[in-house]
């Protein structure tokens, strides 16, 4: 019975893939900034007579924003206690009603988060902006009723960043070339001992 021995290049190629397999490092992906902000709103301005009667003249609040570099969101929260106004990624309007979220990130860490219900069929929609070091606003819009706006010049803000991790693609490719160069040498090794 003829014994097939596998030639000493592709042993040598199967034991470079086994170690880049259990030698893979990972390398940096995404960079993400995580941006908590709270602190209490004040009234600053109200478009019609009933919006000023009814709305708080304050409320404390509390959210955040994460983003990559590029400015893409990848998770939010919002809640506005004396408004009863708890928004967060998934939210609906007391309903089925999912709003377009739109998010733009401007110089530094400045940026402006747009949650809307469908403020063209009266819906609200709630636009919630950094402009600067400390400051926070809120501007909502509800339909016929008119607009309303909140700030506060002092929020409390604090940034944190996290990085996540891609796998290495050399491993991933010398696991395929060691594949291909042991199923070359099975079928050398097949010949020979047919031969």
């Amino acid at each position: 019975m003829n014994q097939v021995r596998l030639p000493k290049v592709s042993v040598a190629v199967i034991g470079l893939v086994v170690a880049s397999v259990f030698h893979a490092t990972p390398v940096l992906g995404a960079i993400l900034t995580r941006q908590e902000f709270s602190g209490d709103f004040t009234l600053v301005d109200a478009t019609s007579p009933f919006l000023t009667n009814s709305l708080p003249k304050e409320s404390e609040y509390s959210g955040f924003v994460v983003y990559s570099e590029s400015g893409t969101l990848s998770d939010w929260e919002l809640s506005v206690n004396n408004l009863n106004l708890n928004l967060k990624r998934g939210s609906t309007n007391g309903g089925n009603l999912t709003p377009d979220v739109d998010f733009e990130l401007g110089s530094g860490s400045n940026w402006n988060l747009v949650v809307d219900f469908g403020i063209a069929f009266d819906a609200p929609r709630y636009t919630l902006e950094k402009t600067s070091s400390s400051e926070i606003s809120l501007t909502g819009e509800v339909g016929q009723a008119g607009t309303y706006i909140y700030q506060d010049s002092a929020a409390n803000i604090t940034l944190s960043s996290s990085s996540t991790s891609v796998p290495e693609p050399t491993p991933l490719l010398g696991l395929l070339f060691g594949i291909g160069a042991i199923a070359v040498s099975k079928k050398a090794g097949k010949t020979k001992s047919q031969a």
